[in-house]
């Protein structure tokens, strides 16, 4: 399968000048070789493919260069560094009403973008009623741009690009913008390219977009690729990434609970996720899998104890919670380990804190409470969505006659 996008090495480096009259005193004779900028990279040593008929998603933040890339593949600016290679006929939509000229009316400016795009006055009056029943504008294809909305304009500009019929179409979240109905229309009409043998290289903030159109994806961060491979994977571990940030530290909200005889009371030594087969450490597990987190205790004062562990997402939501107490055991050694064996994880796409909670053995009173050293990463390898994957099962009752 040969590929529609090849880019290697790409690199691109943009100079912010001090003042308006830097690139002026640059070119003046007795300043040569000296610069007035700073050189700030958007692009860094860049390399992948796109083959054809396959739909390849890129994410990334703000900054990450998504855009710069995008801009560089479509030939709107050139890279400083490396080469690319782009075959076949390519239409892109980058920005809302690019392209448009908002003073004419959108009948117009699809005339104005056909022509752009190669096309004869014939060919283009073939495509427009087709344009404007994708876009479902109706009178307002007649009204200049600029009395268009945002999505109106997304509309237009998405029923244009496809027009063409190109073998690849870049998109930088046009899905982002407009109405439940009409993304169905474009997610639809992407299925179709694909299924077509087209191809398709779409950025967006959107995970759930990703991972769900896309079958590869690219994972820009500080202008460098950090990821390529399947979109399940990639979308995974820029979530995880994120999440990490999001917590800024390695602080957490538990603190430790002692009383004023301190060491003598019971305590939590420590804790560790183990794989639930073959006990070795393992941080990172997908549903369906077992694990086990072994916590270590001292009670040098032998009290009848409880134990209890839970799992917090980042954002504070206690997923589950379970304690020896409701499971009537009670233990008093001076020293050991009380392990919670999770048999067919259940948990999805996520990262999750790990609090453990030493109570008495009515569960009132709280020796000490602290999580354990090691978060559990849970990568989903299928396209289930939520926070849980809940066993189920379907049935279909058609009435009498039908036929299914």
């Amino acid at each position: 399968m040969s590929n529609v996008i090849e880019a290697r090495g790409l690199s691109k480096t943009y100079r912010l000048y001090r003042n308006p009259y830097g690139r002026l005193l640059e070119k003046l004779p007795w300043n040569k070789g000296k610069s007035y900028y700073k050189p700030v990279p958007a692009l860094q040593d860049v390399s992948f493919d796109v083959a054809r008929g396959e739909c390849v998603g890129l994410v990334g933040t703000n900054g990450a260069g998504k855009s710069t890339l995008l801009k560089v593949l479509t030939g709107t600016t050139f890279p400083t560094a490396g080469r690319y290679t782009v075959r076949g006929r390519v239409t892109s939509l980058l920005e809302l009403g690019a392209g448009f000229q908002q003073s004419f009316t959108g009948r117009t400016n699809i005339y104005m973008n056909a022509a752009m795009m190669g096309f004869s006055r014939k060919e283009a009056k073939k495509k427009v009623d087709e344009i404007i029943e994708f876009s479902e504008l109706g009178d307002f294809i007649d009204a200049p741009i600029r009395t268009y909305s945002s999505g109106m304009s997304a509309r237009l500009g998405f029923s244009v690009a496809v027009s063409a019929d190109p073998d690849m179409l870049i998109l930088d979240e046009i899905l982002a913008v407009g109405d439940m109905n009409f993304r169905k229309k474009c997610v639809d009409k992407i299925l179709d390219y694909k299924k077509r043998g087209k191809s398709l290289f779409f950025c967006s903030h959107s995970l759930y977009d990703v991972r769900q159109i896309c079958d590869r994806a690219v994972w820009l961060r500080k202008g460098r690729v950090q990821m390529v491979s399947d979109s399940v994977s990639v979308t995974n571990e820029y979530a995880t990434h994120e999440n990490k940030i999001a917590e800024g530290s390695d602080e957490t909200p538990f603190k430790d609970v002692v009383d004023a005889e301190g060491d003598s009371n019971p305590r939590i030594l420590g804790a560790q996720l183990l794989d639930g087969e073959t006990r070795q450490p393992r941080t990172t597990f997908a549903p369906g899998d077992s694990a086990i987190l072994r916590v270590h205790v001292r009670n040098a004062k032998r009290e009848q104890l409880t134990l209890a562990v839970g799992a917090m997402r980042t954002d504070g939501t206690l997923c589950f919670a379970h304690t020896t107490q409701f499971s009537d055991i009670v233990f008093d050694f001076e020293e050991g380990h009380v392990s919670l064996k999770l048999d067919n994880l259940r948990l999805l796409s996520g990262e999750f804190t790990l609090p453990i909670w030493l109570f008495d053995a009515q569960g009132v009173h709280r020796f000490h409470e602290r999580p354990a050293n090691e978060t559990l990463i849970v990568q989903n390898r299928t396209k289930d969505l939520g926070l849980f994957l809940q066993e189920h099962s379907w049935e279909l009752e058609p009435k009498s006659g039908d036929r299914q």
